[in-house]
């Protein structure tokens, strides 16, 4: 794979919120332990293994496109009782979840001090395949939504990553262009690719060490959010 240039200066900055302004796992691990203590279920750690793992299927099929968000939480918890076993009211579980999800937030590594100075130089937007309120709700928490002029979320945008439809409506919305716009963000698939889509400059935060992608251009990858300030 390789690295094209990053354009001299921007003027927003497009940023994804899962895994690269809070790390997800935690939170959803919190919530799903509440939610089976509310509901008067017995809870055992190996639970969130299996909801963790049939996430990350589903998660992998919306990237792909073949299924939405909605249907991601309209499935989650069917399969996840039916793995483990147990019954219980999908329904009920899947709103008190997100219930709880809101008010759960952890922050990845060096976000504040990231932003505090990307915010003095550039405009920055969250934009995040989710739903709009649970994500104001969780940045708020983390004490950082003051740091966006706006968020896109695919519930509000009307569209999800890795579509065209999600990044062109963002940018309609921001009064930018590609050429003014670099998206920093975890997935390859939804965030990386997406953003090639429009011809719009990547940075794909790589968190967990993986392999490089051969077939997608990048123009920059970072280990930390901290060394964005090295080329921003």
């Amino acid at each position: 794979m390789k690295l094209t240039p990053i354009q001299p200066q921007y003027s927003a900055l497009f940023i994804d919120v899962d895994n690269t302004l809070l790390t997800f796992r935690p939170s959803s691990e919190t919530a799903l332990r509440k939610t089976f203590l509310a509901q008067g279920m017995n809870y055992e750690p190996t639970y969130f293994e299996v909801f963790y793992w049939i996430g990350e299927v589903l998660w992998s099929q919306q990237k792909r496109e073949l299924i939405s968000v909605q249907e991601i939480h309209d499935l989650i918890f069917p399969r996840l009782l039916q793995a483990i076993g147990l019954q219980g009211d999908s329904q009920e579980m899947t709103r008190l979840f997100h219930q709880l999800l809101h008010e759960e937030a952890v922050l990845e590594p060096e976000v504040t001090e990231t932003l505090d100075y990307l915010s003095q130089r550039y405009r920055l937007y969250v934009a995040s395949n989710g739903l709009m309120d649970m994500q104001r709700s969780r940045l708020k928490k983390a004490g950082i939504l003051d740091y966006f002029s706006d968020l896109f979320v695919s519930d509000d945008i009307g569209a999800e990553k890795p579509s065209e439809s999600f990044f062109l409506e963002a940018m309609r919305r921001s009064n930018t262009q590609p050429s003014d716009v670099l998206f920093i963000g975890d997935s390859i698939s939804a965030d990386m690719a997406g953003a090639a889509r429009v011809a719009m400059d990547r940075c794909w935060y790589n968190r967990q060490g993986n392999p490089l992608p051969e077939a997608l251009p990048l123009n920059h990858v970072i280990h930390r959010l901290g060394e964005l300030k090295s080329f921003l």
